[in-house]
């Protein structure tokens, strides 16, 4: 039984015993309505969802889809939330009653708590921003082009594809380059660093985490230039937990070229912050695959970017598109493409014809470490990082782990990280020697670092391996590795299983994905898409065939009005028409 504030009555009690709202989504909704004087039920049930919606990731709630929701599930331990038949109010009526409150003013209106832009209720905080970063990179595309460097000719292994967005950014104030891993996105980026190298340009690559910044700037950062890296973070000098930058358009960044990779990752706010810092004779370069999973926080701005037609264009930018992998195999990589378009009956035949691709069933009743792959995979995998460990090689312990991850979409319950990697590690300790039977670190230990220090990465692996006769975990980073005792690394856990989203940005020879059970809201095609394009060589797929196809099917959804005109009352009328 869900917990339900005794002030809940009615229509939004319906809801939190439902599971559509939380207590933070209705306390602050009937704060809100309290403080307006606003008491409609349907009214505060379209704020309490607004806010349920930017909590979950998206922008904004669109009314008149409302009904499309689903419910939570109470733990992130794979079980789908009851299904329930709820009393959705009339989209028509709901809207102009939305429009009416005094919680809600349109866009330009005076001020007030929430906006509503057509159908589109936001939280104001989030329509400004989101405003603010239209209208800037709207502004940036309307910038002269750049006289093209005298750029050397690209080497001649480039493909039409990798050339023209070469071309893209030498000439544009804004370019976005986006594709999959193995597509040669940072290829581009030295390629464009090397021909503007003679003019000895300011360059500065970030990323939204610190291992994602220290591999981009490990790859490129010799290509020339005076070149700084980091994250978006210390590049925008925001303190953790702000969005404030001492940068701003009376006081822009100090580059003349800024790169940011893993732009998937970027949310709406940081992407605004950065985008307003820049002066207009700075390039901006993004790269990102926008079908990977989204940013933790709210938006989808990559995604928005390459679907609008005027964010990012003519003359002042242009927006890139790399279609081939050149790592992982074509198996894979057809895969991937199935996935992607929502194909799943291609992606089912392509597993059933393929030695790459393998669909396991897993009754989430048994317990993993019982399953034969699962097994050989678990035992192969430690082996090796074993082996090479008691001989003090760290860096080939690493290389070794990064052969095969098991990739779950939870973390907790059947489904999730801690379960598999809690059986996996006690399977492992009666197969191998002092392995893992206790709390106390052991030789081929493999852990993964949560949060960033000076040294390490939120993200860097770690192997502890036996140096003489003393225990040290050497850390794999972009730029080498780097040997500490083990009790130093208090934020690292066991990884004999990870996240897929903490997995974004590596690469693997072998990835088992453990896909969420149907039902489960994570259980969707962004999650499948980038857990499969982890992997160069081999993919195992632990779930059902239901839960495969629903995946395949399942787009994340996120509300956002970025990649869309500017709404009004005609755009509202025609939305509301269509969905009734």
């Amino acid at each position: 039984m869900r917990e339900r504030p005794i002030s809940a009555t009615g229509l939004l009690a319906e809801f939190i015993d439902a599971g559509m709202l939380q207590l933070i989504d209705f306390h602050l909704a009937r704060r809100v309505g309290q403080l307006a004087d606003e008491a409609d039920p349907r009214v505060l049930l379209a704020l309490a969802l607004a806010v349920r919606e930017l909590r979950l990731g998206s922008v904004c709630l669109d009314l008149t889809r409302a009904h499309e929701l689903a419910p939570e599930g109470d733990l992130d331990d794979g079980t789908a939330a009851d299904p329930t038949t709820l009393d959705w109010p009339e989209p028509a009526t709901w809207v102009d009653d939305v429009a009416a409150s005094r919680t809600v003013a349109p866009p330009g209106g005076p001020a007030a708590p929430f906006r509503l832009d057509g159908t589109l209720l936001y939280l104001d905080r989030y329509h400004r921003l989101e405003t603010r970063l239209a209208a800037a990179l709207r502004d940036r595309s309307r910038l002269p082009d750049f006289v093209a460097e005298a750029a050397p000719e690209p080497p001649a292994h480039l493909d039409e594809h990798q050339r023209a967005a070469i071309a893209a950014a030498l000439t544009h104030g804004t370019t976005v380059i986006t594709g999959g891993p193995g597509t040669g996105k940072t290829t581009i980026v030295a390629e464009l660093l090397r021909a503007l190298a003679p003019h000895s340009p300011r360059v500065a690559l970030a990323a939204p985490t610190g291992k994602a910044a220290t591999r981009l700037l490990s790859t490129v950062g010799g290509s020339g230039g005076a070149v700084w890296g980091g994250t978006l973070h210390k590049l925008l000098k925001m303190r953790p937990r702000s969005a404030v930058s001492p940068h701003s358009p009376a006081d822009p960044l100090p580059y003349d070229v800024v790169v940011v990779d893993e732009t998937s990752m970027v949310s709406l706010e940081l992407m605004t912050v950065l985008v307003e810092a820049l002066a207009p004779s700075t390039r901006l370069v993004l790269l990102g695959d926008p079908h990977q999973l989204r940013s933790v926080e709210a938006g989808a701005v990559l995604a928005d970017i390459e679907s609008a037609d005027d964010l990012v264009s003519a003359p002042g930018g242009a927006v890139a598109r790399l279609v081939t992998n050149y790592r992982s195999n074509a198996q894979i990589n057809a895969l991937a493409e199935a996935i992607e378009s929502g194909d799943a009956g291609r992606a089912a035949a392509l597993i059933e014809a393929s030695e790459a691709l393998e669909l396991i069933d897993f009754d989430p009743t048994t317990d993993p470490a019982s399953l034969p792959q699962v097994r050989r995979d678990a035992l192969a995998t430690a082996e090796a990082v074993r082996g090479t460990a008691l001989v003090g090689d760290g860096e080939g312990a690493n290389r070794a782990l990064g052969g095969h991850r098991f990739l779950c979409g939870h973390r907790e319950g059947p489904f999730g990280v801690t379960h598999w990697a809690r059986s996996l590690r006690a399977w492992l300790g009666g197969q191998l020697p002092d392995y893992g039977f206790d709390t106390r670190h052991y030789v081929g230990e493999p852990l993964l670092i949560q949060r960033n220090s000076d040294l390490f990465s939120n993200g860097d692996t770690a192997v502890v391996t036996l140096l003489g006769d003393q225990l040290q975990a050497v850390v794999d980073r972009p730029e080498g590795a780097l040997s500490l005792p083990p009790s130093l690394l208090v934020n690292a856990v066991d990884l004999h299983a990870m996240t897929v989203h903490k997995s974004q940005g590596s690469q693997f020879d072998t990835v088992s994905v453990v896909l969420p059970p149907v039902g489960s809201p994570l259980l969707t095609r962004e999650l499948l898409y980038t857990a499969v394009t982890r992997a160069h060589e081999r993919v195992r797929i632990y779930g059902s065939a239901e839960a495969l196809a629903e995946a395949i099917t399942t787009p994340v959804r996120r509300a956002s009005g970025l990649a869309q005109a500017p709404a009004g009352d005609a755009a509202r009328t025609d939305a509301i028409a269509s969905a009734t």
